[in-house]
């Protein structure tokens, strides 16, 4: 099971996508690209299998549950957000070059088509990363799909990774199963350092001033997020909302407004200024940054951080500073 302080750290693929426009041919590219290796041992083996997965969050299970077996390939190059994120077109079609596609069903309409074609195709093993979570109506919108946002709901996940994976190589299934448990006791781990920063909060209120991807978070944690953009990355803050979320700020006594890091930010600074808060980055695990974003140059990122990095690096931080969990 790879642990994430190891320096052998998996590295995500950074560009699928030629800059001319013109679809990528993958076979010809994932031998001369050092990041598209996921193979901690560096056995160069041509019998290795390769997985594509269609999100950062995505792309770091199934590494975990993969281990030293498979190239695991994230297909949304660093610095874009996978919820904003579209493929060029021929992508699917080169797809079949992989033995492996995992994916989240309802997060972007291209997965879902993928997944489709992919499936009459017969070639790889497609798999569900999702499959068994039930999405909810949540504060934010209908059918909510950011499960991956809850590190329990991550838990089934995981499985559903090890066992799909499996049937591509089931050589190795029992490998794969042990790496899924013992990456499932990291995320239970995470869980419950969430659920403490909660418990010894003094608010139970954060303000989101970009797209709000986290009402999973109200589900599990009972933390109350108010956001004045929405779910949709494309989506604009109206003044009426704005002056909605300043109000709610003073009534709560709120000293801080949070961001997502993969998206521009000038609301965040504005409203930030506004009522004189501070601002705090959090990560929907859906980008990952080579540096700092835009907004916060305080904030350092590695392209190649996993989904626990993500939380312990950042969300847990951020939650517990504006939740005031210090103070208790």
């Amino acid at each position: 099971m790879t642990s994430h302080s190891e320096s052998t750290y998996f590295t995500r693929r950074q560009a699928l996508i030629g800059a001319s426009g013109v679809a990528f041919g993958l076979a010809g590219c994932l031998g001369d690209d050092p990041q598209a290796n996921s193979n901690p041992s560096g056995d160069d083996s041509s019998d290795s299998f390769t997985v594509f997965a269609t999100m950062p969050a995505v792309w770091d299970f199934v590494r975990q549950v993969a281990g030293e077996h498979m190239d695991v390939i994230d297909l949304v190059p660093v610095g874009e957000h996978g919820h904003d994120w579209n493929p060029e077109p021929g992508t699917v079609r080169d797809l079949d070059e992989a033995d492996g596609f995992v994916y989240l069903r309802d997060f972007s309409s291209w997965q879902d088509d993928a997944a489709t074609q992919l499936r009459e195709d017969g070639d790889i093993v497609v798999i569900e990363a999702s499959q068994g979570i039930e999405f909810f109506d949540s504060p934010a919108e209908d059918d909510d799909e950011h499960w991956w946002m809850d590190p329990l709901e991550c838990q089934t996940g995981v499985l559903n990774i090890a066992e799909g994976i499996s049937e591509i190589d089931p050589e190795h299934a029992d490998d794969y199963m042990a790496n899924a448990e013992s990456f499932n006791e990291e995320l239970q781990a995470l869980h419950e350092d969430f659920e403490a920063i909660v418990d010894q909060a003094a608010l139970n209120s954060i303000v989101v001033a970009t797209h709000d991807s986290f009402q999973w978070w109200n589900r599990r944690y009972g933390i109350d997020i108010y956001s004045p953009v929405g779910t949709s990355p494309d989506d604009a803050a109206s003044p009426q909302d704005v002056q909605e979320i300043e109000e709610l700020i003073e009534e709560f006594d709120i000293e801080h407004v949070l961001y997502d890091v993969g998206e521009p930010s000038p609301l965040a600074e504005s409203l930030a200024n506004e009522v004189g808060a501070d601002i705090l980055p959090l990560s929907p695990v859906e980008t990952q940054i080579d540096g700092s974003p835009d907004i916060d140059p305080t904030v350092e990122m590695k392209p190649d951080w996993g989904y626990i990095d993500h939380f312990r690096q950042l969300n847990l931080p951020s939650i517990s500073t504006a939740l005031k969990s210090e103070e208790q």
